[in-house]
């Protein structure tokens, strides 16, 4: 399996020719996302940063909030979370947990308020935590190593912080790195993974953005 980062909460998961990407998002967000080839998309929320399907091109079979789903290859539960907004209002934010090739994965969107103890347990032992770093419009990033904490996932891949240019504000990657209290980091252009081949305790991924 291959997972590659595109920016801000989106992310490409290629298993055995298909392709999934999570959260699409609009140039608006000072970012510029190329079309590409998908087979399925997941979007976290309704926000134009995390929805834009159309971005994509093409036409990929869309999932937009809870529930389960067997498609090209991927075995999918959408799991509803309470999402915060600025008016305070409540909304949903779907935490989306993806099997494939015997391997775990978890995308955790937009998520701006804790799990509940259910939805902890449910998430136990994953292999890939696909996790918002950079604080700001999301968990902080204390919160979120928190979260990693309880969850004990093999690979953190840390995903909506500041890389630069962005028209929302994020925090930097080295609030979260300070955060994980020294778990182990190594970075590049994409992670390759294999159910073999995961570490044996929590270990950060930090990949470039693919775009």
């Amino acid at each position: 399996m291959e997972i590659a980062w595109l920016g801000h909460s989106c992310v490409r998961v290629r298993s055995r020719g298909r392709t999934l990407i999570t959260d699409p998002y609009r140039n608006s967000l000072g970012v510029e996302l190329p079309p590409q080839p998908s087979d399925v998309v997941t979007v976290s929320c309704a926000d134009p940063h995390h929805s834009a399907v159309d971005a994509l091109g093409g036409n990929p079979k869309v999932l937009k909030g809870p529930g389960e789903y067997e498609i090209s290859g991927f075995s999918i539960r959408g799991i509803g979370t309470d999402r915060k907004s600025g008016a305070g209002e409540r909304l949903i934010n779907t935490v989306y947990r993806i099997k494939a090739e015997g391997l775990t994965l978890c995308h955790l969107g937009n998520l701006n308020t804790g799990l509940a103890p259910r939805q902890v347990e449910y998430l136990n032992g994953l292999d890939v935590l696909l996790a918002p770093a950079g604080g700001r419009r999301t968990l902080s990033a204390a919160s979120i190593a928190d979260l990693i904490g309880r969850i004990a996932p093999k690979i953190v891949v840390p995903l909506h912080y500041s890389t630069g240019g962005e028209s929302v504000e994020l925090g930097p990657i080295d609030e979260f790195l300070a955060a994980m209290e020294g778990a182990p980091a190594t970075s590049g252009p994409k992670l390759a993974v294999t159910a073999s081949s995961l570490p044996g305790s929590t270990q950060v991924s930090v990949l470039d953005p693919a775009i």
